[in-house]
Formats: structure tokens, sequence, C-alpha cells
């Protein structure tokens, strides 16, 4: 790890005068080619030398929008840091797409490191109580043959029953009915990411549109999807951000 140019002074590496001056430019060892994968190693060095920034410059958020007019146009918090990309300011894929994927988990593992929580800011609205559903599927992962989502487990019995071969299902995908019945069990998920190429998706507090929103929208980008549930709103359910700052519907997504 080197300094090529003094942090006070402009490294005229981003192709925009006006980010050069108040930015603070890093360039990072990759492949030659896309995606532009890096190391472990390079990327926890990324993550330890963003930290080491924000702490010297009195800061304890790093943020990342995945939106160039959002981030432009954002007057950021005395205690706050931005992360903006070249790719923004000139015809290149500066810094490659699987950095740019992860450019939000980079900002949560800093924040998390300088000691703050990369939540979304307080809202008027009121918190959301979270409803058990129980669900009757032939198995938890076979989300395509649910004949039904029901509040009241009497309720999903009664279907189950009308249904030879299928079970009901708690909201953490253990079968609950009928009573020493084998179903599949839940299989580890397996974290993925998305690309989003709208910029006004809601994440919501929980996973469904009767859960609020956080204020926030994710912009376009990557992102990365820890957890999916079903619910309200979305054909596809929803997935859970890896930053963990909310819920995003999966209908407006495209798996990579």
């Amino acid at each position: 790890m080197s300094l090529c140019v003094e942090e006070k002074n402009r490294s005229w590496c981003t192709s925009s005068n006006a980010n050069d001056q108040r930015a603070i430019t890093i360039e990072c060892a990759s492949d030659k080619t896309a995606p532009y994968a890096m190391t472990d190693a390079v990327y926890a060095s990324l993550i330890k030398l963003c930290t080491d920034i924000c702490k010297r410059n009195g800061k304890t958020k790093l943020l990342w929008f995945a939106d160039k007019d959002k981030t432009l146009n954002y007057n950021p918090r005395a205690d706050e840091m931005v992360l903006t990309v070249h790719r923004w300011f000139a015809n290149k894929s500066c810094p490659g797409d699987w950095l740019y994927c992860r450019l939000g988990d980079l900002a949560a593992k800093v924040t998390a490191a300088l000691g703050s929580e990369p939540d979304a800011p307080a809202t008027d609205e009121p918190a959301t109580e979270k409803v058990q559903m129980y669900r009757v599927r032939k198995t938890w992962a076979d989300a395509k043959s649910q004949v039904g989502a029901y509040k009241v487990l009497k309720n999903a019995k009664a279907a189950a029953d009308k249904n030879p071969g299928y079970f009901v299902f708690d909201e953490g995908g253990k079968a609950v009915y009928p009573d020493g019945a084998k179903a599949e069990q839940p299989v580890a998920f397996k974290p993925y990411v998305v690309s989003i190429s709208i910029e006004n998706l809601n994440i919501r507090k929980g996973p469904g549109l009767n859960y609020g929103t956080t204020g926030k929208f994710t912009g376009k980008g990557c992102f990365t999807i820890v957890e999916e549930k079903s619910g309200s709103g979305s054909d596809k359910g929803w997935g859970k951000l890896k930053s963990g700052i909310g819920w995003i519907a999966l209908d407006h997504t495209k798996k990579i």
C-alpha cells in the first residue's frame, strides 16, 4: 500500500475537477479483465484503508448511494463521508463490476469498524408489528406449490387437509403440521447478487408492502441478498439487503 499524491492535493484521476478537488482517490490491484476481481487480501486492505481515512478526518460513517445524482446532490453531515466512482465521470468501467457490486458491503463494513450502525435515517412512520404467517406448500423450498398463507394456524391446517401431500410451514420454514410428519427441512440460504436498473426502488423495514419504508431507495447498482421471504406486493418475494438496512421487492431485480 502506498501514497502517490498527498490527500490534500488533487490526484487528477477521476476525469472530474469537482470530484478530484474533494475526493481522496484510491486505486486497487485487480484482474486485468472484467469484472476486474480483487483478491480477499486486497479487499480487506481497502476496508482498513477507508476506515483509517475516515478516522483521520473525524468521520463515523461511510455512505454508498449507488446513484450519481443522489450522491453529488447529497450534503453530508459533519461525521459522514460518501463514496463516488470513476465511471460516473468518464466512459470507463472503473472500479469494475466486481467492486462496484460490493461498495454497499464496503460502506457497511467500514461504518461498523468506526463503531456506527449503517441504519437509515429515522422517519415518522410507526413501527410495524411482525405478523406470523403459516404457509401451505409441498416443501418449503417449492414456493410455487404454495396454495395459501394464513395468519390463523387452524385455517392453514384446513388448507393442508384439503391438499394431500401438503404441509404447513412457519416463518422459519419449519413444518408444523401434520404433527409428526416429515417434510423437507429448509436448505441453508446462499447469498447472491442482484442488479437493479431503476432509481426509486423503496427499501422497506420488512418483507411486504404492509411494512413501512426506511426513507431510502436503492438507486441503480448491484446488491447482495442474504435472505428471502414471501410477502404482499411482490410475486418473486422480498430480499433482505446484506447491509441490514431493509428489504426490497425482487420483482424489480435481476440475479447475476
